[in-house]
């Protein structure tokens, strides 16, 4: 039997729905940025894909630590 994950700490679900929609825009930059290199692609300048093929990379890695940070619980010390 799978345990669903616990809600997040109390004042944390603006920060979680923040990044939710940071998430989405930098999806919707990165279908972009693909739209982008298939034209240029088409259009005959396969080199400049490469920029926007590590732009997008970095996108991918920045949400990556985005996911990393939001799974971070903070520390409470108990005396």
């Amino acid at each position: 039997m799978v345990r669903p994950e616990p809600p997040p700490p109390p004042g944390q679900t603006p920060v979680v729905l923040a990044a939710l929609t940071i998430g989405v825009l930098l999806m919707g930059i990165q279908l972009w940025l693909l739209t982008v290199a298939l034209d240029l692609y088409l259009a005959g300048q396969p080199r400049e894909i490469w920029r926007l093929a590590a732009v997008s990379g970095l996108i991918f890695l920045g949400g990556l630590l985005m996911l990393r940070l939001l799974r971070r619980r903070p520390r409470i010390q108990r005396q």
